[in-house]
């Protein structure tokens, strides 16, 4: 599934973002986004403090079905830490200069992360706060 709506609430201001991570997004843009950042379902699930069995269970029976239109939602929480997990991939993109280079770079162990990889730290938001300005050094030729 495309990532359009998660660069939706990227591109909405905070108070909207805020109402539509409230919302809930469709459970099977978790899978889309696992897929475009190269892990299995259950890495990425585990990373950011989810249950690999929740997202099983939301979107099970869901795919291909002409019950489409009533697909499970995640949770506002579920959502919100997955739009946690897409904004650090994003930038991580943009500073990187690719999707590949930001794969590698999420799953490699940092010294200024205390040599913790950044997807590791996506289980909360000032861990992920901690890797986007760490991403923002990298950015500004800062050496880490």
């Amino acid at each position: 599934m495309s990532l359009t709506v998660l660069e939706q609430i990227y591109h909405t201001p905070g108070p909207g973002q805020v109402e539509r991570l409230n919302k809930g997004i469709n459970a099977a843009v978790f899978r889309g986004l696992a897929l475009a950042m190269g892990l299995p379902v259950k890495v990425l699930a585990n990373s950011i403090g989810l249950s690999e069995r929740t997202i099983r269970n939301r979107t099970k029976g869901h795919a291909g079905s002409r019950a489409g239109a009533q697909q499970s939602l995640l949770t506002g929480d579920e959502t919100e830490r997955s739009y946690r997990a897409y904004r650090v991939f994003r930038r991580a993109k943009e500073v990187l200069g690719s999707e590949q280079a930001a794969r590698e770079w999420l799953r490699t162990e940092q010294r200024a992360l205390g040599n913790k990889t950044p997807l590791s730290m996506l289980v909360r938001d000032v861990g992920a706060t901690a890797v986007v300005n760490i991403l923002g050094a990298i950015e500004d030729g800062g050496y880490l």
